[in-house]
């Protein structure tokens, strides 16, 4: 983060980072088996576990961008939140970005997501321009970014990348298990792992078992966005694997007879898998404020970029 407020002092102006939140409805709790893989005899089975999505959760959604802004501001960046209402329609929103955007005091913009189901997410992301997207998520960013034109990685990819090279990992001829093909997390992280020479395996819910189950022990690094708790076991993985962990989901523990929120987790079994990790990222608190860092770097330098 010290790199980041380095680069923002070098800017001509104050930056300013637009976030837009359409308030979701608050999903229904829903039971996660454990994988369908086989198991470890000597592993324990678990039982089914309560979880609350907090990706999808406003609270989830809304704690996401407390911490974005506290970063921000933290380095000099002014932080806006647009909030919009759960029914919004697509086209609603998309013209609402687009003025947004236009701003002038406005040099960045992010849509935090998931959005509401009934909205078009790629269509509205669309609407970011190229030279504010520092999420890289509309498609004309996207495609810059996987043909290397872009001035920018997505978040999530620069993370890794500042994780690997601070541990000094080397990724070329590694096998590579990325659990998840999302646009955030599994979609960017998989082409650029596969663009560092790696051998990369994506496992998502189409996967049969026996194969994500050889995949995943064949890896020497794993890395995880799906939101499901215990995904990954410690059966699951080989001695010295690296192991990056960007699922969240909030467990709801049974007290009185109540059903109260309890710890937040991550995709993998920490306390199982960290025994046999050369190095594993923890939720929280791993990460994730390596990716908001990333966010905001990305700022940075899309606004030098308008400025050559």
């Amino acid at each position: 983060m010290a790199g980041v407020a380095e680069e923002v002092k070098k800017l001509p102006e104050q930056p300013q980072l637009a976030a837009i939140l359409v308030t979701p409805e608050r999903p229904e709790c829903f039971e996660v088996e454990p994988p369908n893989i086989p198991k470890n005899p000597e592993v324990q089975p678990r039982d089914s576990l309560e979880v609350e999505p907090l990706s999808g959760s406003l609270s989830g959604l809304r704690k996401f961008l407390e911490l974005k802004k506290k970063a921000a501001e933290k380095v000099g960046i002014d932080f806006r939140v647009y909030e919009f209402p759960a029914d919004i329609t697509t086209q609603k929103l998309r013209k609402e970005v687009v003025k947004i955007a236009k701003a002038g005091v406005n040099h960045g913009v992010l849509v935090e997501l998931p959005l509401p189901a009934h909205i078009n997410t790629q269509y509205v992301l669309n609407s970011i321009p190229t030279e504010k997207d520092v999420d890289v998520l509309s498609e004309k960013s996207q495609g810059a970014f996987f043909v290397n034109r872009s001035e920018i990685l997505p978040p999530a990819v620069e993370a890794v990348k500042q994780i690997f090279k601070h541990f000094d990992i080397s990724i070329p001829s590694k096998a590579c298990a990325v659990f998840g093909y999302g646009l955030l997390i599994g979609k960017p992280i998989a082409h650029w792992l596969a663009q560092q020479g790696a051998t990369v395996s994506i496992i998502n819910e189409f996967t049969p078992a026996p194969v994500a189950s050889r995949q995943s022990l064949a890896a020497d690094i794993i890395i995880t966005g799906v939101g499901k708790p215990n995904l990954v076991t410690a059966n699951m993985v080989k001695e010295g694997v690296v192991a990056i962990d960007f699922g969240f989901s909030v467990q709801l523990e049974a007290r009185n007879q109540k059903l109260e929120t309890g710890k937040m987790v991550g995709d993998i079994s920490f306390d199982e898998v960290v025994p046999k990790a050369s190095l594993i990222t923890p939720v929280p608190g791993g990460i994730g404020p390596i990716v908001i860092a990333a966010v905001l770097k990305n700022l940075a330098t899309l606004m030098k970029t308008r400025k050559k």
